[in-house]
């Protein structure tokens, strides 16, 4: 009787072990998703704001070319170091959004997973009340057979 409970005590304690470590996994991927989040968000911000200052010094850009093709003035040194600076923000931006994207990327696969591993926790735990149930109800038939030897 005493060794059915030690290892009744033993499955308990190697479920529970299982569980703390799927907790903790399922913690550190909400984590990890919480930073994802906060990072995509920035990178979107900072994606944003780099958009309105290209849009805004093509314009400028525009604005002065159309002044110079008038006047029929050369481009200067300031309209050429213009151009210069719209075409790097113009790379920004798409490096930007490259970057983006693989934080999307980065945050649905973790989302994902952090899926599986709950579905994974329901799945065991819904494995282990069966195998409590099965267990007791061996248990009630070996307490009940040595009943019976008894009388």
């Amino acid at each position: 009787m005493k060794l059915f409970r030690a290892q009744r005590n033993l499955y308990i304690a190697g479920f529970s072990l299982l569980l703390s470590f799927l907790l903790r996994r399922l913690v550190t991927l909400i984590s990890q998703q919480a930073t994802l989040l906060a990072s995509n968000e920035a990178f979107k911000k900072q994606a944003e704001s780099a958009s309105v200052a290209a849009k805004k010094y093509m314009e400028e850009n525009d604005q002065l070319k159309k002044e110079a093709a008038a006047g029929g003035v050369e481009l200067s040194d300031r309209e050429v170091k213009l151009e210069l600076e719209t075409s790097n923000l113009k790379a920004d931006l798409k490096k930007l959004k490259d970057e983006l994207a693989l934080n999307k990327q980065k945050l649905e696969k973790a989302e994902n997973e952090a899926l599986a591993m709950r579905k994974q926790s329901e799945g065991l735990t819904k494995e282990y009340d069966r195998l409590l149930e099965e267990h007791a109800k061996l248990q009630v038939a070996v307490d009940g057979s040595s009943d019976k030897k008894e009388e």
